[in-house]
């Protein structure tokens, strides 16, 4: 195997888990460092995403994912409120996002999601411990539930350096 992926961390992008899961099932401790979380309206572009309207509210969330206590994602989360009522009482260092969808019976079941190569902004590129010029791997990933209705959208810039990804085909 190639030098440069040795000390990676292989994620499998087949599954629909998230960070807690991914971690644990690897032997690595997941951590969080919760920038920002808060309530906001809607508005019109996630209104139109989650099929709500543009005065309803939804739970923004932005932190910092790590694995063995070092810096491996910075994640942007939004989700509906009323599918999460009560979560700002939530700890979120505690409790993974995928834990309290269950609490609040939330059945996932599908995701889409998107790549790209991305430059953090200098104050992203600080809370993930690299050189801005450093290009991150930028995944927008829409979730969905067992009924059908978009029940997240994230967005997560993952450093190059610390994952490796794998996709497995079929015919």
């Amino acid at each position: 195997m190639d030098e440069r992926y040795e000390k990676r961390i292989e994620r499998n992008l087949d599954e629909l888990e998230g960070f807690t899961q991914t971690m644990r099932g690897i032997n690595m401790e997941p951590s969080f460092r919760i920038l920002s979380k808060n309530l906001r309206i809607a508005g019109n572009r996630y209104a139109k995403l989650f099929g709500i309207k543009p005065e309803e509210k939804i739970v923004a969330i932005k932190r910092v994912c790590l694995a063995d206590g070092e810096p491996v994602s910075l994640e942007q989360t939004y989700i509906p409120y009323d599918l999460v009522p009560k979560i700002e009482g939530i700890d979120l260092n505690i409790f993974s996002i995928y834990e309290v969808y269950r609490m609040f019976g939330v059945r996932l079941a599908n995701a889409k999601q998107t790549l790209d190569l991305v430059r953090p902004s200098a104050a992203d590129a600080r809370v993930l411990g690299i050189d801005p010029d450093t290009p991150t791997m930028l995944f927008q990933c829409v979730t969905y539930d067992v009924e059908g209705r978009v029940v997240e959208f994230n967005k997560n810039y993952t450093r190059g350096d610390k994952c490796s990804f794998r996709v497995h085909f079929t015919r």
